[in-house]
């Protein structure tokens, strides 16, 4: 099911200027959709969506997570997005992020990944990233637990969220 949805996923971008990702988003939360996708699950086979691909070693995210005594609770990811981040550090000893390699290329020599015309990068667009600070907290109320946290390697980062 985890491997649906990172498929569905890979068709977003940002939807300022794309009515196609805002409608894909709201065909995902749609029950219709919901009952279409529920046919694909096949507990005796793996749902074959992309090509696997080979583990990245190496932290190119990281993390702060707190919780005061007050019940506040703050999650903070930094990311270079890749080690070294752009390999370009500014006259002050800033080490610029390479955040523009979370855009789809379509010569797809800059994220290994295939090409996804919602996610090309244009002048002013965000790129779909998969930075996922989490919070889970009782929903009424103060009583109950407490979860922060967070994990790193893009849509891989997904799935350790989702089996926490």
């Amino acid at each position: 099911t985890l491997k649906i949805a990172l498929s569905l996923a890979s068709n977003l971008g940002d939807p300022s200027g794309d009515m196609s990702v805002t409608h894909t988003a709201e065909g995902m939360v749609s029950k219709s959709e919901a009952n279409s996708l529920r046919q694909l699950i096949n507990d005796s086979q793996s749902f074959l969506s992309m090509p696997p691909s080979p583990l990245e070693s190496g932290a190119a995210a990281s993390q702060v997570l707190v919780m005061g005594p007050d019940d506040f609770i703050v999650a903070v990811v930094s990311s270079l997005n890749r080690p070294f981040g752009s390999g370009i550090v500014t006259p002050s000893g800033i080490l610029l992020n390479s955040q523009m390699l979370d855009f789809s290329w379509q010569n797809n020599t800059m994220n290994h990944s295939i090409p996804r015309p919602q996610n090309l990068p244009r002048p002013g667009k965000r790129p779909r990233s998969f930075l996922l600070p989490t919070i889970v907290r009782p929903s009424e109320g103060m009583c109950g637990t407490y979860l922060c946290l967070a994990a790193n390697h893009g849509d891989r980062a997904l799935s350790s969220i989702v089996q926490v």
